[in-house]
Order: C-alpha cells, then sequence, then structure tokens
C-alpha cells in the first residue's frame, strides 16, 4: 500500500480499512486485539494480514502471511524478491503539516540477511476525486426479479 496512488482509510476500533486506488486494493488492520492467524490456515494475500495496536499516538502494525510466488518489493524499479517468509512492522505517526510518517523495518531470511529499515512520508490531500465506474451492459436485465427500475403504472 505504498504505490503513488491516493489510499482512502476508515478507521473504526476494531479496524483500519485501506482502500488504494491502484486496482482498488484492500488491506484490513485488525485492532480488536486478536493474534496472527495459524499458519496452516491461513490465506495468504499480497497485502499480508495485519495486526495493530497503538502505542501512545503511534500505530504500530504487524503484517506477515505474503505469498511466496511471485511477490516483489518495488523500490523505484529496482524490485526485490519477497518470500513467504517476510514479516514488515510498521510504525505510524502523523507529523507536522498533515503529513504521514511510516516507518518500516522489514525481515525476509530467505532474501536477505538482517532487517530493511526506511521511512516513507505521506501528505495528505482529500481533493482527489473518486472515479465513477458504469458496467455496461447490465447482464442482469433479462431477469425482471433484479432490476433496480421502478415499475410505475
Amino acid at each position: 500500500m505504498t504505490r503513488v496512488w491516493p489510499i482512502a482509510m476508515i478507521q473504526l476500533p476494531t479496524a483500519i480499512y485501506m482502500v488504494s486506488h491502484f486496482m482498488n486494493s484492500t488491506r484490513i488492520i485488525y485492532l480488536d486485539g486478536r493474534a496472527h492467524t495459524d499458519p496452516d490456515i491461513v490465506v495468504r494475500t499480497f497485502n499480508g494480514e495485519s495486526i495493530g495496536r497503538w502505542d501512545g499516538d503511534t500505530l504500530v502494525v504487524d503484517t506477515k502471511y505474503f505469498p511466496g510466488h511471485h511477490h516483489w518489493l518495488d523500490q523505484g524499479g529496482a524490485s526485490v524478491p519477497a518470500s513467504e517468509d517476510l514479516h514488515i512492522i510498521e510504525r505510524v505517526k502523523m507529523v507536522a503539516d498533515g503529513r504521514l510518517d511510516i516507518e518500516y523495518v522489514m525481515t525476509d531470511p530467505k532474501n536477505w540477511e538482517g532487517e530493511w529499515k526506511m521511512t516513507k512520508t505521506f501528505r495528505r490531500r482529500d481533493d482527489a476525486d473518486i472515479t465513477e465506474v458504469q458496467c455496461l451492459p447490465d447482464l442482469n436485465d433479462h431477469l425482471p426479479a433484479t432490476r433496480s427500475k421502478a415499475i410505475v403504472k
């Protein structure tokens, strides 16, 4: 969720929902105190499984369970492969002027030694338009019970 595309975030007491404008990718950060899912039954996704907690005014997010195949960390064209053992700890904090700083500490023992650390800064913008998509044709038009048009007599 660190591409250049805008991200919409909705914070609730039990979770933060993030929707990226890049392919409408969704990420959920659970804040309800749960532990990570058992690795034998987890469904791995490209955004991983994120468990968050508050440390003062900083959101600490522990993310793991990424897919091991065809998964890359893109760093400005210098893609780095990521295995199923990729583990990311993020520290997210609002700072002056509406900026959002995210410190990342990443480990992946199958692809590199030690920790990979970096910080990204995002600037808040609330002037991005949300594009409305119209699906044509209406594939349910032949089914009267599923039409959303009001029948007036």
